[in-house]
């Protein structure tokens, strides 16, 4: 290329317009100083003739070159119809290009004229104007491969996040003869926030979990396993909700860091007695349907400690209820009750609280199906903005 249209020396320099910075790419026949002095990251107030042609997109011209490479920083550029007379000058000119397609910049051709530049100047110009566009171009499409890769390696990761999440979630629920379990478990994004966790323990006792955790993508996925973890390490070591509850915010808040914490609602039915004993940390509160035979009610059984992760050594209590044959008890998330419509209304407590009324006879499985199918109504063709996670308990005997 310099031999063919004249060229003594040439540079590229890529532009980063966050930081406002070219950086040095390629370079042709810099001397040993030149090299010292311009090769290197320049803001974009260091070198006025590469900032003219990224700010005008144009080329921008300088008829100082006789005055060598070290003075190029100082050169004044000259653009538009104030550069046309250099077009016929006799001096050996310096000319920056932008390299940009579609008003998109990408870096600049620096071009130093070789001796006798006068001659074919103007059709040279045109033949660095092509070669700008062609290197532009180059620059866009390795941008973009890049970007390509990078996208297809991320969401193979995510998608990996999205498997090894999965294994956290049971597959299958434990089944007792006087008692029916159902659970839902939809992330908004691959990976999510939202889980929880069914389980047997001694004596004909059945756990409960269900957690939000107050991210989306994969630190809230991560922060989800660690949470699990620690929950199924607390339940081996107590019996009270509330005690396990407390040693899970120990241990999750050195590492809750940028605002990060846990709201979660953790229960145990015993199967004979029908007793539910729970300890709730800031969740959304449980429902339990009560389906008495002449007015069957709503109860919402309220929070009794703060979010974990949020500070140390938090106040917990739990609270022990009865569940009597027919009731029933629903756990969710906020993702439930702050589902959007297409006109921002939220779908709110009475919408679900209607629901679960007009289906209280039904079973735990057709409960959660009168849930989703009345969120998904009401969000039309809105995407969903959060996780939803629910789980449904029903006593028969």
């Amino acid at each position: 290329l310099p031999i063919l249209v004249g060229v003594e020396r040439a540079a590229i320099y890529t532009w980063d317009e966050e930081a406002q910075t070219f950086y040095p790419a390629q370079s042709y026949n810099l001397s040993g100083d030149a090299q010292a002095l311009l090769w290197r990251s320049l803001s974009v107030d260091e070198f006025p003739m590469l900032s003219a042609a990224i700010t005008h997109g144009q080329p921008a011209l300088s008829g100082d070159a006789h005055l060598g490479a070290e003075n190029w920083l100082s050169f004044t550029p000259l653009y538009g119809d104030e550069a046309e007379p250099l077009h016929y000058s006799e001096d050996r000119l310096l000319m920056t290009f932008p390299l940009s397609v579609k008003g998109e910049s990408f870096g600049v051709l620096l071009i130093e004229e070789a001796m006798g530049g006068r001659r074919f100047r103007n059709r040279r110009i045109e033949i660095l104007t092509g070669v700008a566009q062609q290197i532009a171009l180059a620059i866009q499409n390795d941008l973009f491969q890049r970007e390509t890769v990078a996208r297809e390696r991320l969401e193979t990761e995510v998608q990996f996040a999205r498997q090894i999440q999965e294994t956290f979630i049971p597959e299958t629920l434990p089944e007792h003869p006087n008692w029916e379990l159902s659970a839902r478990w939809r992330t908004a994004r691959q990976v999510g926030g939202d889980f929880y966790d069914v389980f047997d323990m001694p004596n004909g006792r059945i756990g409960l979990f269900i957690a939000d955790i107050a991210d989306k993508g994969i630190p809230a996925a991560l922060f989800m396993a660690l949470t699990r973890t620690l929950i199924r390490a607390a339940v081996l070591e107590t019996t009270s909700p509330a005690e396990a509850l407390r040693r899970v915010n120990e241990l999750l808040y050195p590492d809750c860091q940028q605002g990060m914490f846990v709201t979660a609602v953790y229960g145990v039915i015993d199967e004979f007695t029908g007793t539910f004993t729970y300890a709730n940390a800031g969740h959304n509160p449980p429902v339990w349907v009560r389906n008495g035979k002449r007015k069957p009610s709503l109860e919402i059984l309220s929070r009794t400690g703060m979010a974990l992760g949020v500070v140390e050594g938090i106040e917990m209590t739990e609270r022990v209820i009865k569940l009597a044959r027919g009731d029933a008890l629903i756990l969710y998330t906020d993702g439930v009750t702050e589902a959007f419509a297409p006109n921002w209304e939220i779908f709110g407590d009475e919408r679900l609280f209607a629901v679960l009324r007009k289906a209280r006879n039904s079973s735990a499985f057709e409960l959660l199906d009168a849930i989703e199918n009345e969120v998904n109504q009401f969000m039309d063709s809105m995407p969903a903005s959060d996780d939803i996670t629910m789980m449904a308990v029903r006593r028969h005997r």
